[in-house]
């Protein structure tokens, strides 16, 4: 069960939820969910929050069953793709690269003793003819004892292990400052490393795809727009994930000035086509491009849901290997085994001559057997047309075993049960991981200095006998006081010519970034314009550009001031709950319109409303001090002589919410522009869709994805991603 906070009660404030944290650094916190660090837990929301973009209502799923599985008609855009390429990098291709660097030490006899022991078992069963037997009872045994995982196969930092000679290596960053990264990137947050590997995994691809069609580097490709599901009459704003403006949206945008990059590519090889045919246009490349083209864009959707399952089922598996709260701890353990003993008996009893023949005559008929599959599988799905989704593991061997973010969402709805919402994860700041990155030094090559001090980290294993690869003892910094070389940096010599073109491109990039100010900041103003005078698109992105020096809830503090009169301090107090962000209010505007979304679980039918911030300031300046919630809208309005209530300009019940969407108004194109620009950050919205099919567009919410998660695990919804 979540701690009880006992900071004090703010107007804008449900007394009976619990504040865990949600204005203070949250790095320190107790325990938040018994069974699961806290490390942990923020790292899977901080996924969840961007692997779950768009949900929907669907009927309550059978027993045992979970929801938040990926919608059947879900539609193919190109950061959903990146998003689930990043997604098998952190768990498919970092967990592969894991078992990879275990077999490595394994074969190395860097330990001797436990390759020993491995090579004495292995060759014993060899012998006897039973090493199928012993590859499935090891495997029963590290299902159900994770005891014995760590003296198998004891763990070790990741990149500090050689894929190739089994060696110790210092890492690729030079320092090791992350465990669970293939690079040993600096990280101030669990897990942070590996998700920025992800990212620049991805990006890397799109600019070596780019850089092939170019013939030189280029940046990451993208495809032209794909238009979304509910686009049609849709001019409530741009979703985050799109690429284009479809129809009914605005074109006087920032993002419907700039060039799409994704087209970047397309045209370079046009121009390199016209280039090598003498300018001499070929008809016969338009007929190919557009064969080509469409014939791989229809492939997307299936290959970005492959993607998707092969991820799914990996952290399925590991979920049910070592289960989480609230979770059963032997239940799909139990499952795998069922798998696992048949297939350990056949291999006891059976002979290999038998399994072998029968293996291939399964081989034959599989190829040869074409025409009589063919119809035994028609009439089959004539009359069971669902019978393969009943074979996936999902429904069998895996059936109640969550995904990464269905657990997330089943531990934030245990969070909201108690009454405690879960924190948001706490924020990376520069100075968290600024030691450590000035001691790295990113390089293939490190400096005897290097591997001394890799050789003080405390491993969890005997590395006494493990060279260390990755030194060069020729390397320019063997002594860091000679010649005015430091660790991590370049000698004085050779880094001069270097600082020099450093700061020549620096100064164009300057130039370059004002200029970019310039421009962004004379749309925003023109934005401004056209929203006073009644442009809808204008309105909705406005306060999406944060303000430089706008001071964040934790900040507000009035303690210590000099005495004031009481009015003052009525409006001071007005001003600080205003500045509050989450658990149950939200600094959000409607159609341009200031105010704040506040989520009231105390009243009698639980529901999300908006306040305008005028009337809203006005009666907070006028309280005494007492939360204002539930007293919301006509029909919960409460009134004594202290408060008249709060009335919400609309009120949404939480039970009638059946889809939510986060959406941004500048398109990811403009986001990118203005937030590089300005330095500031760009605000996003959600947008909320009631069973009357009204919806709701909320902009600039600056805690937008913790009221996301709030939504979705407040009320009693089954959920489908789209």
């Amino acid at each position: 069960m979540p701690p009880t906070s006992s900071r004090v009660q703010s107007e804008l404030e449900d007394p009976a939820v619990k504040d865990l944290s949600w204005r203070r650094d949250s790095t320190h916190v107790p325990s938040l969910i018994k069974g699961i660090s806290n490390d942990d837990l923020f790292m899977m929301i901080r996924r969840f929050n961007k692997q779950v973009q768009h949900v929907r209502v669907i009927p309550p799923p059978p027993p045992n069953f979970l929801d938040l599985e990926i919608s059947e008609d879900e539609e193919f855009s190109p950061d959903k793709l990146r998003a689930n390429i990043e997604r098998l990098y952190m768990t498919v291709i970092v967990g592969i690269a894991a078992f990879g660097k275990q077999i490595a030490r394994l074969r190395s006899w860097n330990e001797p003793r436990r390759t020993a022991k491995f090579c004495g078992a292995y060759f014993i069963a060899w012998y006897f003819s039973v090493l199928p037997a012993l590859f499935l009872g090891t495997l029963l045994v590290l299902i159900f004892h994770p005891e014995y995982r760590n003296g198998l196969f004891p763990p070790a930092p990741l990149p500090a292990v050689s894929a190739t000679s089994g060696n110790l290596q210092v890492p690729r960053a030079g320092v090791m400052g992350s465990g669970d990264s293939l690079s040993g990137a600096p990280e101030a947050h669990q897990g942070e490393a590996v998700e920025q590997e992800a990212s620049h995994f991805v990006a890397a691809l799109g600019a070596i795809g780019a850089g092939t069609v170019m013939g030189q580097g280029g940046s990451p490709k993208r495809k032209h727009g794909e238009p979304r599901a509910d686009e049609k009459n849709d001019a409530q704003g741009e979703m985050e994930t799109e690429t284009d403006q479809g129809e009914g949206t605005s074109d006087d945008s920032i993002a419907g000035a700039l060039p799409n990059p994704s087209d970047f590519a397309l045209h370079a090889k046009n121009v390199k086509d016209t280039a090598n045919s003498n300018g001499v246009h070929d008809p016969a490349a338009d007929v190919a491009k557009k064969s080509v083209e469409s014939a791989l864009w229809e492939k997307m959707r299936p290959v970005m849901r492959i993607l998707a399952d092969v991820a799914d089922t990996w952290e399925r598996l590991g979920n049910a290997i070592e289960p989480a709260p609230p979770f059963p701890k032997y239940e799909a353990r139990l499952r795998l085994a069922s798998l696992f003993v048949p297939l350990l008996l056949a291999a006891s009893f059976v002979p290999a001559a038998a399994i072998v023949r029968g293996t291939t005559f399964a081989v034959g008929v599989v190829f040869f057997g074409r025409p009589v599959i063919t119809r035994v599988t028609y009439q089959v799905d004539h009359r069971f047309p669902h019978w393969r989704k009943l074979l996936e593991l999902r429904r069998q061997v895996l059936l109640g075993v969550p995904t990464n973010a269905q657990l997330t969402l089943t531990l934030l709805r245990i969070a909201e049960l108690a009454k405690a919402p879960l924190p948001p994860p706490p924020v990376s700041l520069p100075r968290h991981t600024a030691e450590v990155v000035d001691a790295s030094n990113p390089a293939p090559t490190h400096p005897p200095q290097a591997a001394e001090a890799l050789k003080e980290h405390d491993f969890a294993f005997d590395a006494d006998n493990y060279e260390i690869d990755g030194v060069d003892h020729d390397h320019p910094q063997v002594h860091g006081d000679s010649d005015g070389v430091t660790i991590g940096g370049a000698t004085n010599g050779q880094g001069s010519e270097g600082d020099e073109k450093k700061k020549s491109d620096s100064k164009v990039l300057g130039l370059i970034k004002k200029t970019a100010h310039g421009g962004v900041s004379s749309i925003l103003g023109v934005d401004h314009l056209k929203a006073k005078v009644g442009n809808e698109h204008s309105k909705r992105r406005l306060g999406a550009v944060a303000p430089p020096s706008e001071l964040t809830a934790g900040e507000a503090n009035t303690e210590g001031k000099a005495e004031v009169d009481e009015e003052a301090a009525m409006k001071e107090r007005a001003e600080a709950a205003l500045k509050r962000e989450g658990p149950t209010s939200f600094s959000a505007r409607v159609h341009g319109k200031k105010g704040r979304v506040l989520l009231v679980t105390g009243a009698t039918s639980p529901c999300l409303a908006w306040v305008p911030e005028k009337p809203l300031r006005a009666a907070l300046a006028a309280s005494s001090g007492r939360s204002k919630i539930p007293p919301l809208g006509p029909q919960r309005r409460r009134v004594d002589s202290d408060v008249a209530g709060l009335s919400a300009e609309f009120v949404v019940g939480l039970a009638d919410v059946v889809a939510l969407r986060k959406v941004g108004g500048f398109g990811w194109k403009g986001r990118v522009v203005v937030g590089w620009a300005t330095g500031r950050e760009v605000v996003d919205g959600l947008e909320v869709v009631d069973v009357r099919g009204e919806r709701r567009i909320f902009t600039a919410v600056r805690g937008r994805d913790e009221l996301f998660n709030r939504l979705v695990a407040m009320g009693r919804q089954s959920w489908e991603c789209l």
